[in-house]
């Protein structure tokens, strides 16, 4: 037999609750009321200095010199071919040659050249 007595009163939950207001830098969004960061204020770029072709040359060599090593573990290599500009074309060697991983090796390559660069430019594998 079925008892028809009163449902339970449901309690309240902390979403029912009313919020304060949320901290300096942070705005509410969405219906369950997420904090988002506010953005910072963009800072004016900072003053590049251009390095003439041989000093470039000098620099990726450099970079790529101290990422051989990890690639030569691997049983893989990375060459200079050619500098065009702020394009720079690199031969990736031995187990590189179709790895599945030789995108990511030549993005790692990008981001150490960009570092040691200060600018970005764009690495083409050829």
């Amino acid at each position: 037999m079925l008892d028809c007595a009163e449902p339970a009163p449901v309690e309240a939950h902390a979403a029912d609750e009313p919020r304060a207001t949320p901290p300096r830098g942070i705005r509410l969004v969405g219906l369950d009321r997420r904090p988002a960061i506010a953005k910072a204020p963009a800072s004016p770029p900072r003053p590049v200095r251009r390095l003439d072709n041989a000093e470039r040359i000098v620099a990726i060599e450099s970079a790529l010199a101290e990422l051989r090593p990890r690639l030569q573990m691997d049983g893989g290599d990375c060459e200079l071919v050619d500098i065009v500009e702020d394009v720079v074309r690199v031969r990736l060697t031995g187990a590189c040659v179709g790895c599945q991983l030789a995108s990511m090796t030549v993005l790692g390559v990008r981001m150490r050249l960009i570092e040691k660069l200060g600018f970005p430019i764009k690495v083409v594998p050829v």
